[in-house]
């Protein structure tokens, strides 16, 4: 049984050298397509005959992100409410991140009469106006019907207010000493927000 173990452990080995093996040759290739002249770059625009080149759009700075070092830092407070705050916040911020790199997308392979067009519909940025959400704690857990006011901002320009209502579970971990939510989720503006 032990020399059985030896060969199958040698042959994940000898496969597992071989993929990386693989790996390295295919990153060798794609950094030797890069540095030959027109590789890679793609900087250099051919126009089809009879057209005029048209500039392209720019590719988009990232947005700076967090550092959060090596693994996340917990958001959960020893509060319901300083969770509800920071989870409320990551909410709002996920989805604004989420309808930027949508209007990026959109302005990048869209039809720009199109997107213009559409220009009404697509949200850019959001704002909370107003949290009323109360928590109700009860043996170590903690529940809310959520409510709160947030004001979309659309890339027209135009502004729409929305109340937003959803239900929230919360649990007291007494080793860590905080509260956690009970299944977090990113904010859904057009089915919860009215």
């Amino acid at each position: 049984m032990n020399l059985i173990n030896r060969i199958v452990h040698r042959q994940r080995r000898i496969r597992l050298l071989g993929l990386i093996g693989l790996a390295l040759v295919l990153a060798l290739a794609v950094s030797a397509c890069n540095a030959l002249p027109g590789g890679g770059g793609g900087e250099e625009v051919i126009p089809r005959q009879g057209e005029e080149e048209e500039p392209l759009n720019p590719i988009p700075t990232p947005l700076p992100a967090e550092d959060v070092g090596g693994e996340a830092i917990s958001a959960a407070q020893d509060t319901p409410e300083g969770t509800w705050e920071n989870y409320l916040r990551d909410m709002i911020a996920e989805q604004v991140s989420d309808r930027q790199q949508k209007l990026r997308l959109l302005e990048r392979y869209q039809d720009p009469d199109i997107t213009q067009q559409n220009l009404g519909g697509l949200v850019e940025d959001i704002d909370l106006v107003e949290d009323r959400t109360e928590f109700t704690i009860s043996s170590g857990t903690a529940t809310a019907d959520a409510e709160f006011d947030i004001r979309l901002h659309y890339a027209n320009g135009d502004t729409d207010t929305r109340t937003c209502r959803l239900n929230v579970g919360m649990e007291f971990d007494e080793e860590d000493g905080v509260w956690y939510v009970l299944n977090p989720a990113p904010l859904q503006i057009f089915s919860v927000c009215n």
